[in-house]
């Protein structure tokens, strides 16, 4: 549980990081003062950036986690193949021979 909390804490500063390069990379290609910016926007547009990056921010937190999903199973499933079919197929004729 302890585990879980410190990936949810890694993959929300990890999607603000993203979204923070993002939106400076966006300004600095464009030539645009972050503060200039912030004096000109108004409470609409303000409000609807935010429910923008919140909307990020869950995308990115929601394919982070699916990506982890799949490598755990992915991880697990290697764990389950670590013999070959030949591997298994003498082990069964060994035990079978012993019976």
């Amino acid at each position: 549980m302890v585990k879980d909390n410190d990936n949810k804490k890694e993959l929300y500063n990890l999607s603000n990081q993203m979204v923070e390069i993002f939106i400076s990379n966006i300004f600095s290609k464009n030539n645009i003062d972050l503060e200039e910016a912030k004096s000109n926007i108004t409470d609409e547009q303000r409000e609807s950036l935010k429910q923008s990056v919140a909307k990020l921010k869950e995308q990115v937190e929601e394919f982070l986690y699916e990506k982890n999903a799949t490598k755990t199973v992915t991880e697990d499933e290697v764990k389950k193949k670590v013999e070959s079919p030949l591997r298994e197929l003498f082990l069964n004729r060994n035990k079978q021979a012993e019976e």
